[in-house]
């Protein structure tokens, strides 16, 4: 009779236990799925107003449910929402925009105003409503220097091109290391005055011609070490070249700004042998390295004239008034590039400079099809939360999403997607990082900004 009674009290006792750990490890799903409200506070307001309802269109198969964003005052055409991507249960923040829209427009928006220093997006949104420009939507862009010794935090490794005036271009180069450069290197996105999307690789054709001479520009408001040989800075750099031991020259008398398609004449205002020259604010002054120098020292005197040229290649991109470059394309013609499998497929190994994107990070992206525009930002590190993705999953998702082609933009603790008056996802590190650009979706009203 008592062995009876021990093995009832033992049975009582495993139950308990094994309800317990059913418990236990049912919260534990739940955590994975649902987002913590201690994350960020800020973003927690913002993501309360996410509401579940039945998808109007053809959801996405590679998302186990989407949410939506929801505010009475956007513009038809618009909308912004979650999707919860089924294979690990990572958060996908999309703006989306149909590109039929005449209410709507892309844009971009270079942080500060000018390459030295970075923004929050929040604090651009700002500084765009003063000019009457609601953001409905903004994503980080573009990579580049967060910051040296030299003090050249905020220049931009990619294509700027921003009401027309081509803030920045480095030379074309490919990032993924197969000789010749090719499109699936350096990769920019725009839009043509005729509505034309635009997917390429852009070179900037640039040459001045002096004393019978021409002489090849490199690239505009870059550094030395990116491997331009001859460099033009614009007022849009900052005061001062930051250069080191430059030969540098001040050009005067141009039509300003710069554009893809540009022609004028000017004067040698100045000659700098040392570096580090003042910008004028009426002109842009023109650096070369040692062994350019060596070879057109005796082409530049003080008061000599001459013309500078520029046709950006291809050939529409100069009929282009608001382009923004990342470093990967991601898709073509609805299909994940081949480089990009390649990549998936050996871990890594295949390109060790983007090894990265063979690992789960935040991620950011553009993608389009014949119909609609998307901004994309896949929060990661952040466990029980959502991990991110790797360049192909991103890729991937995005061709599930319905995009036809798509760029890869700077990610990690930069990503961020700010709609509905905020940061709607949850950036990795708790909190807004400041950004180089933003690739943007704005109304179509807009002032003229000096």
């Amino acid at each position: 009779m008592q062995k009876a009674n021990q093995r009832t009290h033992f049975i009582k006792i495993a139950t308990v236990w094994g309800v317990t750990l059913l418990l236990i490890l049912g919260i534990g799903a739940l955590r994975t799925t649902t987002p913590s409200a201690s994350t960020n506070s800020a973003a927690s307001s913002i993501i309360s107003k996410l509401i579940s309802k039945p998808s109007p269109d053809r959801p996405n198969p590679a998302a186990k449910k989407r949410d939506y964003l929801k505010k009475a005052d956007w513009p038809q055409g618009f909308r912004i929402y979650r999707d919860w991507w089924r294979e690990r249960d990572a958060a996908v923040y999309v703006a989306e925009m149909r590109r039929e829209s005449k209410n709507l427009r892309f844009g971009v928006e270079l942080a500060n105003t000018r390459l030295l220093g970075r923004e929050t997006i929040s604090d651009m949104a700002n500084r765009l409503a003063q000019y009457d420009i609601p953001l409905l939507a903004g994503i980080n862009g573009s990579f580049g220097i967060r910051g040296d010794r030299i003090g050249r935090g905020g220049v931009i490794f990619n294509l700027h091109i921003q009401d027309w005036e081509l803030v920045s271009i480095p030379p074309r180069r490919d990032w993924w290391g197969f000789p010749p450069p090719s499109p699936w290197g350096e990769t920019s996105f725009g839009v043509t005055t005729e509505g034309e999307f635009l997917l390429d690789a852009v070179e900037l054709n640039g040459v001045i011609h002096i004393n019978r001479q021409s002489l090849e520009v490199d690239c505009i408001n870059q550094i030395p070490e990116s491997g331009c040989d001859a460099v033009l800075y614009t007022p849009r750099f900052g005061a001062q070249t930051l250069t080191r031991r430059s030969y540098e020259v001040v050009l005067k008398g141009l039509e300003l700004p710069l554009t893809g398609r540009y022609q004028s004449h000017f004067q040698i205002d100045a000659i700098n042998q040392r570096g580090n020259t003042t910008i004028p604010p009426d002109g842009v002054v023109l650096a070369l390295d040692y062994y350019s120098a060596q070879e057109w020292s005796a082409m530049f005197t003080a008061d000599g004239t001459g013309t500078l040229e520029i046709a950006l290649s291809p050939s529409k991109w100069q009929q282009v008034p608001d382009g923004i470059g990342g470093n990967i394309r991601l898709l073509r013609n609805g299909k994940i590039e081949p480089e990009v499998v390649e990549f998936h497929e050996s871990g890594g190994r295949s390109n060790y400079r983007h090894r990265n994107g063979a690992r789960l990070n935040p991620r950011s992206a553009l993608g389009f099809n014949d119909d609609k525009l998307f901004l994309i930002a896949v929060d990661g590190r952040q466990y029980g939360y959502s991990l991110g993705m790797t360049f192909y999953e991103m890729a991937g998702f995005l061709r599930d999403l319905g995009a036809k082609h798509a760029i890869n933009f700077d990610g990690g603790s930069s990503s961020a997607l700010w709609g509905l008056d905020g940061i709607v996802n949850r950036p990795s590190r708790g909190y807004e990082r400041p950004v180089f650009n933003v690739a943007m979706i704005t109304t179509t009203q807009k002032k003229v900004r000096k």
